[in-house]
């Protein structure tokens, strides 16, 4: 089927309305029901396939990416070893599979790689609230940093899951428990070694989530409680010590408030981003959320002392063109300074249609709409990109050099 066609494909109503739909019985029944639905339409929109499949690239992509000309591009796919693409006959231009385009490159883009006995990078993407795109510019900037040439782990740190599913992977249907961070939070295990998945994206690996994680905020109070010394905000950096050898950045997606799997979160990171919309009350909670996250912080025996990031940015999403948002954009440089970027991803169609095929931006091989509008929306997740990367090169170079 057709994903447009599934959008407004009739599928069949259960019938709650007895009483026993106002039961606790009644809920397990609406909620059975509704993961029954969403596998069926999950299933239908990657039919044939079993995973979710990666886009394909042009020639003329493919030299963007790598910052060189189209002479300099012919030269190198004829002369520089490089893939040449696969024909699709009949006279139509070559498409390159996304293994190519990061072999494209990691040959030809020109940026520094990770010096030899430096760990990789760590940034955390967080925010008190939900619905500021805090899950979807972590996947884009996580893919973004592959296409600049980085081997990169995703760890999906929320129990809704969002960042395993545009993953590829069913949280609940097909993440066990053992597959999450549970195992290291109980103690089972040292190491996030055990919890690294494949994805359907050449070089982004995903520590995944489900529903089960919920239970980690009652697991790490009470080991507080049973545990003398217990170091509950240190459990996830120190899973990600031997996997920080392994790749270049690992991104953090966190859940949508101050928990204790989103206070390791900010701990275990080089690098902090915080999504926010330009808008009045999105901006009163991340003032919130950096006051009451400092606070804990201070408390915590030797974070005060020894912890420093690479660096803390603020990115506006869901920016819209109108006199309140230039408003409050006001308020948030005079609150941050420049920690506020001025990359600013806008208020957009392109990721809400990428988002009802379980995608984003960077999953479409084309636009589903204009041109214009998808280059408006994905420019800024490309130039996050390149920001992070940045950030963590000069780190990587400050290091080498001490």
């Amino acid at each position: 089927m057709a994903r447009t066609s599934l959008l407004k494909a009739e599928l069949p109503r259960p019938d709650f309305s007895d009483d026993h739909g106002l039961s606790i019985d009644g809920l397990a029944a609406v909620a059975a029901q509704a993961n029954d639905v969403f596998g069926q339409i999950r299933d239908a929109m990657l039919e044939p396939y079993p995973r979710k499949i990666p886009p394909t690239f042009t020639s003329s992509l493919i030299a963007t990416l790598c910052g060189v000309d189209k002479a300099r591009f012919h030269y190198l796919a004829t002369k520089g070893g490089l893939p040449a693409g696969t024909s699709q006959g009949n006279g139509r231009a070559k498409v390159f599979s996304l293994v190519d385009a990061i072999t494209w490159v990691q040959h030809a883009n020109g940026r520094a790689k990770r010096p030899e006995g430096q760990r990789g990078r760590i940034v955390t993407v967080g925010n008190f609230k939900g619905g500021v795109a805090k899950t979807t510019t972590a996947v884009c900037l996580a893919q973004a940093l592959t296409l600049l040439g980085r081997r990169v782990l995703i760890v999906d740190c929320d129990p809704q899951g969002t960042t395993t599913q545009l993953c590829g992977w069913a949280p609940d249907a097909e993440i066990a428990e053992e597959q999450t961070l549970l195992p290291l939070i109980y103690g089972d295990q040292t190491t996030l070694d055990y919890a690294v998945q494949t994805t359907y994206w050449h070089n982004l690996d995903l520590i995944p989530a489900s529903s089960a994680l919920f239970d980690a905020e009652f697991e790490i109070p009470s080991k507080v409680l049973s545990e003398s010394g217990f170091e509950f905000w240190d459990i996830l950096r120190k899973g990600l010590v031997p996997l920080s050898e392994q790749y270049d950045v690992i991104v953090i997606d966190t859940p949508p408030a101050l928990s204790y799997i989103t206070i390791n979160a900010l701990i275990a990171s080089d690098g902090i981003l915080m999504p926010c919309p330009p808008d009045g009350l999105d901006f009163a909670s991340s003032t919130q959320f950096w006051h009451l996250f400092s606070d804990i912080a201070k408390k915590l025996p030797g974070v005060l002392e020894s912890k420093r990031y690479d660096f803390i940015n603020i990115v506006l999403t869901k920016v819209k063109q109108d006199a309140v948002s230039r408003v409050v954009r006001e308020w948030m440089v005079k609150a941050y300074g420049n920690r506020v970027l001025s990359i600013e991803i806008p208020e957009s169609s392109v990721p809400k249609g990428a988002s009802a095929q379980l995608a984003t931006v960077y999953d479409l091989s084309k636009p589903d709409g204009s041109v214009e509008a998808y280059q408006r929306f994905r420019d800024p997740l490309d130039k996050l990109a390149l920001h992070v990367d940045d950030q963590f090169v000069r780190a990587w170079t400050e290091r080498k050099e001490a």
